[in-house]
């Protein structure tokens, strides 16, 4: 079953609906991805030039590309999320190598999420082992 293709009006100045406008974005894009060129497309949806008809386009592919990042972003977080499930029971005991991978995963969740130098922690404080003394 095919869809039926709706004929989209010709641009004629700038947008003010914006359902329109959306819908000739998409067009554009399909009509690139079908091979035609930015001038061609300018001509078949009533646009000026090829020149807006390229940062349409580009502008689409962009959006696109940051929501796959945000998708990429949020299963990265959720493996991160199990890993630190899985070692958090033996890093609170104590258990040197599970606590090692517990830190690993936060400094990767943190790095992921952009958290990197939000706090500027001092190093050498941050390094420092304090063992209590008996007294």
């Amino acid at each position: 079953m095919t869809a039926a293709l709706v004929e989209l009006p010709k641009v004629h100045g700038r947008h003010h609906n914006k359902a329109l406008a959306a819908a000739r974005r998409v067009r554009a894009v399909e009509l690139k991805t079908a091979g035609l060129t930015y001038e061609q497309i300018a001509a078949e949806l009533g646009y000026a030039n090829r020149g807006t008809v390229y940062r349409l386009v580009a502008e689409a592919l962009k959006a696109q590309t940051v929501e796959a990042v945000g998708e990429h972003r949020s299963l990265e977080v959720e493996r991160l999320d199990m890993l630190q499930v899985a070692v958090w029971r033996k890093a609170m005991e104590g258990d040197v190598p599970s606590t090692a991978a517990a830190a690993r995963i936060i400094m990767a969740r943190c790095r992921l999420l952009g958290l990197e130098g939000q706090g500027q922690v001092d190093e050498a404080r941050s390094r420092t082992v304090v063992v209590p003394t008996k007294t």
